[in-house]
């Protein structure tokens, strides 16, 4: 006979953290959703629901697929295409619900290279590629982004800094005379 064992109640876990990155400096744009298949997947949900309903903009839900890349067998590329719809339906038929609230869902896939954990953090050029393509400007993920530069980082950039090297001069022509330099 074993005597039973009184456990103390389980500690609740802490609410999931939600990660918000601007591909634009306007932040009320469309909303880019992205699920990995985490217990996070709500709290993103719940996150850009809200964001969208504030905003008025649709959402668009991503759902992040691990894949080796193409084939050139036609089966197998077939195959590879069934596969990341499946995964694609089963990480989004949860959370859809909640983001369907706030209006207008189109769904898509993030297809991230294999040897890429969705479930650690997410390469910032695919998800910023897929912003681009969808048209979204606020991205909402259960993971960080790696290597995610900000908007206004980015236009910095893009305007063009000076560069701190002085121009160059060749070495086959003379220095030019001061300005108030007597030539003779």
């Amino acid at each position: 006979m074993t005597t039973p064992q009184h456990l103390p109640p389980a500690a609740p876990s802490p609410a999931p953290d939600v990660h918000d990155y601007h591909f634009s400096l306007r932040s009320n744009g469309p909303v880019l959703a992205l699920f990995n298949g985490s217990r996070a997947d709500h709290a993103v949900a719940a996150h850009a629901a809200g964001l969208a309903a504030r905003t008025g903009q649709p959402v668009t839900a991503a759902a992040v697929v691990r894949s080796t890349g193409f084939s050139i067998n036609a089966l197998l590329h077939h195959a590879r295409g069934r596969r990341i719809q499946a995964e694609t339906d089963a990480i989004l038929a949860p959370v859809m619900p909640v983001i369907a609230r706030a209006g207008p869902v189109r769904t898509t896939t993030l297809i991230v290279p294999a040897r890429v954990n969705p479930y650690r953090a997410l390469p910032s050029d695919r998800v910023e590629r897929l912003a681009e393509r969808t048209g979204t400007e606020v991205a909402v993920s259960p993971v960080p982004l790696t290597g995610h530069i900000s908007p206004i980082a980015r236009e910095l950039h893009r305007i063009g800094a000076p560069h701190p090297q002085p121009p160059r001069q060749h070495p086959a022509q003379p220095p030019l005379p001061h300005p108030g330099a007597i030539v003779g």
